[in-house]
């Protein structure tokens, strides 16, 4: 139950700093992560299986942050994006994994369920700060007095 609140907290502080510090394409990642994370119990409770056992409901829900992280991918104009639906397809074949395999180990199923979020999350917060460092550099270029007196 620790690992479930650990989740929750860098969770919580990515989408504060994300919302703070991010652009239009950072935000839209960690939202789609944070509706996932949240339609997640809410999934498991109306399918009555747990993260153990394999649920169509939950499988569905991977594939449809799937489509959504690849339409995102595709029309972004930034790399980053590309990560985040190679991620997600890892956490869709665990899916399928348990589909063919059913005598899978529960808490392998269940730590690969859960651990390609840390990754997403990783390189959203990454991207947030490229672009926090990018937007720096380019107020500190405009603010220069020398290109201001060359104009």
């Amino acid at each position: 139950m620790i690992w479930g609140y650990i989740y929750l907290f860098v969770l919580l502080s990515v989408l504060v700093y994300v919302q703070w510090a991010g652009e239009r394409e950072t935000r839209f990642a960690i939202w789609t992560v944070f509706v996932a994370s949240v339609l997640t119990p809410a999934a498991l409770i109306i399918s009555g299986t747990r993260f153990e056992t394999f649920s169509l409901l939950l499988t569905l829900l991977d594939f449809v942050m799937l489509a959504v992280y690849l339409g995102h991918a595709l029309v972004s104009r930034r790399y980053w994006t590309l990560c985040l639906p190679a991620f997600q397809l890892i956490t869709c074949m665990t899916h399928l994994t348990k589909l063919v395999l059913p005598d899978l180990w529960p808490r392998l199923y269940s730590a690969g369920q859960g651990f390609w979020a840390y990754p997403q999350m990783l390189v959203i917060v990454l991207a947030t700060a490229w672009f926090q460092a990018d937007r720096r550099r380019r107020r500190k270029q405009n603010d220069d007095p020398a290109r201001r007196n060359a104009r």
